[in-house]
């Protein structure tokens, strides 16, 4: 008697809804129908019915002969327990990024990945940069280090559970060493990671902690030939930090203490 193959659910239309926003980037701000339908693999049928739907609702907008992701989706962004964090960031980062002549990010710990909020690049510099919302994993970027070593055991613990897979040639991939290298950095209240993430790439990231956890971490990046372990470079991430867990205490004193369950 032959076993009866379950069949796998159909794909609902908010995942079809998703595919087609997940078209759009920092690089494709604005696709035609026949380019969101490339991206998402979706029939052309599909997207056009999908992009009607959504355009109605502002989700979409069209500009000139294609489409561009709807201003009102930039409510719900701002909604985000987040974005507090990041508001608050800006003058800050702005303040390192215009010192330290650097690539500069700020990224909050999703599991066992680093999720960037916020960049700021320095113009003409070739050196890699992650997008907002883009992910990576935490073994493998000093920013991942930062707030690691101010998580609960229990978070670290599910986070080195799995293999650590090489992203560059200087990955950690051995979870002792890795683990050793928190405490290290909880001593010192800062993290280097050089060609970890990406051979060209050396970071320098320090925690935003708020009650002992790191809400997020932010750090400065710079090529791997680059003097990155300056102690005024060290000194200046450190105080960067201090300056935005400052600000965000008294925005979560301000009535909001809800917006702090553990991350934000």
């Amino acid at each position: 008697m032959h076993e009866q193959k379950q069949e796998s659910p159909p794909t609902s239309i908010l995942s079809k809804a998703f595919d087609v926003l997940g078209a759009f980037g920092p690089d494709h701000r604005v696709l035609t129908l026949t380019e969101i339908a490339c991206a998402s693999g979706l029939p052309k049928s599909t997207v056009h019915r999908l992009l009607g739907r959504l355009t109605e609702l502002g989700v979409i907008e069209p500009h000139c002969a294609g489409f561009k992701v709807g201003l009102p989706l930039r409510r719900f962004a701002s909604a985000m327990p987040i974005e507090s964090l990041r508001q608050s960031a800006l003058p800050h980062l702005g303040a390192l990024h215009h010192w330290s002549r650097r690539h500069v990010h700020m990224a909050t710990l999703r599991g066992e990945r680093v999720v960037f909020v916020e960049r700021m690049m320095v113009p003409g510099h070739e050196l890699p940069s992650a997008d907002p919302g883009t992910d990576l994993p935490a073994h493998a970027t000093a920013l991942g280090k930062a707030l690691l070593a101010f998580a609960p055991p229990d978070e670290v613990d599910s986070a080195l559970a799995g293999p650590l897979h090489a992203v560059a040639p200087n990955t950690i991939t051995d979870a002792a060493e890795f683990r050793a290298e928190l405490a290290e950095v909880q001593r010192n209240r800062f993290a280097g990671a050089r060609g970890e993430s990406h051979p060209d790439v050396c970071c320098l990231a320090a925690p935003v902690l708020i009650r002992g956890r790191a809400v997020g971490a932010l750090s400065v990046s710079s090529t791997a030939g680059e003097r990155n372990s300056d102690r005024a470079l060290i000194d200046a991430v450190r105080v960067t930090a201090d300056r935005i867990a400052t600000d965000n205490a008294k925005v979560l004193a301000d009535g909001h203490e809800d917006w702090f369950p553990g991350r934000l």
